[in-house]
């Protein structure tokens, strides 16, 4: 009895270290300031043909109030950026030659509520959660979809304990949304991305 109870412990021990979202949660946990270059892809389908399109951009995020976005890419729109301060509740708009304010609210606690959420639903029979390598897939199961649907499958590709890849996609693939996250940087310092709202 009590070498299974040990080789129990183990085990557990074992899949928790081997558990790539525990070493992004490790290595996020206490990083404040954010600092990220994206490039968003979708292949999906309109009117039976399929249409691709990107967007690569920055995010930074200080001191986990404030936001900021710069899109690079397409160059139809590149450089517009957009600018959330929390402290006074003011979503700025800028392009070159032009900066637009209004007021808004919106709550890091409601995202912090939503990424919780989703770990709690991860624990849940609800969903299908299966490790392979660095990426972990989040299925749907039965319980929810039924045999008829075609349900969303999400992945999240980690590497060092770090987000390589978000994909939002259907069962056989062949439409997709990903979110390619091409640096990180944690605890970077962002301050300089804020320059423009003072």
């Amino acid at each position: 009895m009590r070498k299974a109870i040990i080789f129990s412990i183990l085990l557990f021990t074992f899949l928790a270290l081997a558990n790539p979202i525990l070493d992004l949660v490790e290595n996020i946990a206490g990083a404040r300031d954010i600092f990220i270059e994206f490039e968003l892809v979708m292949h999906v389908k309109n009117q039976e043909q399929f249409q691709e399109s990107s967007i690569c951009g920055d995010l930074a995020i200080r001191n986990l109030e404030d936001f900021y976005l710069l899109i690079r890419e397409p160059s139809v729109i590149s450089q517009l950026s957009f600018a959330y301060i929390s402290r006074t509740k003011r979503l700025y708009s800028s392009f070159p030659g032009y900066l637009d304010m209004e007021n808004i609210e919106m709550s890091i606690t409601d995202f912090m509520g939503i990424f919780q959420s989703i770990l709690r639903i991860i624990q849940t029979p609800i969903v299908i959660t299966k490790f392979e390598g660095d990426t972990v897939t989040i299925n749907p199961s039965t319980l929810i979809t039924g045999k008829s649907t075609d349900p969303v499958v999400f992945k999240i590709k980690i590497k060092d304990g770090l987000i390589q890849e978000l994909i939002l996609t259907n069962r056989n693939e062949s439409e997709y949304i990903k979110i390619k996250i091409n640096k990180i940087s944690l605890n970077a310092d962002v301050d300089k991305y804020f320059h423009f709202v003072r």
